[in-house]
């Protein structure tokens, strides 16, 4: 079997708490489908993880994750729309859409997988380490997740980005999660013009 490193099945034991906590709130993430085996699996290493780790490890996991947010949009969003945009007005939806789905991809994609690294290396003690013992099919497992989390990015990314930009575009009513999504692509808009503005004020 794959071996898995103490990180490794640390990151599985706290993903584990994550879905059978939604399983047992009798809701469920599309996308994120699992066997009888792998939820019995799951079953075995949540309790491993103490409430007051899991609610910590979401916080970090937050916390760093719109760090590493910030950092990607103030240094390669708006960067790149300086430089391939000089002239904002001129900006086409597409273009702008195709660096915003990119710069997504990166961020989403990269600063994801640092910020649940982050959180389980800052909640995972010694007395939980203890209590994880790896199991066959366990590396099985964890590859998975992880490409679970790299498809729905992908997913995510390769649709939901330039959909946002086509509802700015025409101002289509899709409820109130796209109508916060669409305040956020504009105020991203918003902030890649007026850099362009400076940008070209300073010349």
């Amino acid at each position: 079997m794959a071996e898995l490193t103490q990180g490794a099945l640390a990151r599985l034991a706290f993903w584990a708490k994550n879905m059978t906590a939604i399983k047992d709130g009798g809701m469920e993430w599309p996308g994120f489908s699992y066997s009888d085996a792998e939820w019995t699996r799951f079953s075995a290493l949540a309790p491993a993880v103490s409430d007051s780790a899991y609610y910590k490890y979401m916080l970090v996991n937050a916390v760093v994750f719109i760090v590493i947010a910030i950092v990607g949009i103030a240094g390669i969003f708006l960067p790149a729309a300086e430089f391939l945009f000089p002239v904002p007005a001129e900006t086409s939806a597409l273009k702008f859409a195709l660096l915003l789905a990119g710069s997504a991809l990166l961020i989403i994609g990269v600063g994801l997988q640092l910020s649940l690294r982050a959180a389980v290396a800052a909640c995972t003690n010694v007395d939980m380490r203890a209590q994880l013992v790896q199991e066959a099919g366990d590396g099985d497992l964890a590859a998975k997740v992880d490409w679970q989390i790299n498809r729905i990015t992908l997913i995510m990314c390769g649709l939901l980005v330039p959909g946002i930009v086509i509802w700015v575009t025409y101002d289509i009513n899709a409820g109130p999660l796209i109508a916060a999504l669409k305040w956020i692509a504009i105020a991203l808009m918003a902030v890649s013009i007026g850099a362009g503005l400076r940008k070209q004020r300073q010349k």
